[in-house]
């Protein structure tokens, strides 16, 4: 019993790094941040540095409220998107399936500000040990109006209480018009209950394939209930 609670704790901790499914606990918030290093020689496109920032907070323990932060285009383009997400059919069930729309903007040397429009669907269905996810999104800017289709596979094991490796296929449609996916298995290092470390790699398959090392810090906590006295 105690390990199964501890899957369930890290199926929602680890697998919200990348949305999923899954809602966010009743006043619990989440958030990621890290990018890439030691790029390899020649890494622009699909892989860059890529720094990014994620956040999510549990609004009634079934609309969760986020904001997802990352730049592309060697650094680029910077974008932001504030979204709600909320299930579609039961929260809790062996196929979970949720729903999400956002706003926000896109910021490059060459354009003004660009408000973005984003909606998306996310299924999951969590294993003995570990969880299968499938993100999908479409963003749509008010400038180029092109919608940008983006879809993220993900599989995750836990081998203890401590560790759990991760792998994913990333897929989409760049700035540019382009095609592009890649590949990002890694290593998570569960510190305690509040804090984790990922460790891994990203190879492009397309573009100029450039590969790197990849570091995130995630972080969860529970923001208390404050009542007044009697």
């Amino acid at each position: 019993m105690r390990f199964l609670i501890t899957c369930l704790y890290f199926l929602c901790t680890v697998s919200l790094a990348d949305a999923g499914p899954w809602s966010r606990e009743h006043r619990q918030i989440f958030t990621a941040s890290g990018g890439n290093f030691l790029l390899s020689e020649g890494a622009k496109l699909p892989v860059n540095y890529d720094p990014t920032f994620y956040a999510e907070y549990g609004l009634n323990g079934l609309v969760t409220l986020g904001v997802d932060y990352h730049t592309a285009d060697q650094g680029r383009i910077q974008a932001a998107v504030f979204f709600a997400s909320f299930p579609i059919g039961e929260p809790i069930a062996p196929n979970t399936w949720s729903a999400h729309i956002g706003l926000g903007g896109r910021v490059d040397p060459l354009n003004p500000v660009e408000h973005l429009t984003r909606g998306g669907v996310s299924w999951g269905r969590g294993l003995d040990q570990g969880w299968l996810a499938i993100d999908t999104s479409a963003t749509y800017g008010d400038i180029d109006h092109v919608f940008r289709s983006k879809a993220d596979f993900t599989w995750g094991h836990h081998l203890s209480d401590r560790w759990t490796v991760v792998s994913q296929l990333q897929t989409g449609q760049g700035y540019d018009d382009d095609t592009y996916a890649k590949v990002n298995p890694s290593l998570i290092f569960h510190v305690n209950e509040r804090y984790s470390i990922s460790l891994g790699a990203v190879k492009a398959l397309t573009g100029d394939r450039g590969s790197a090392l990849k570091l995130d810090l995630w972080s969860t906590a529970t923001i208390p209930q404050f009542r007044a006295e009697d």
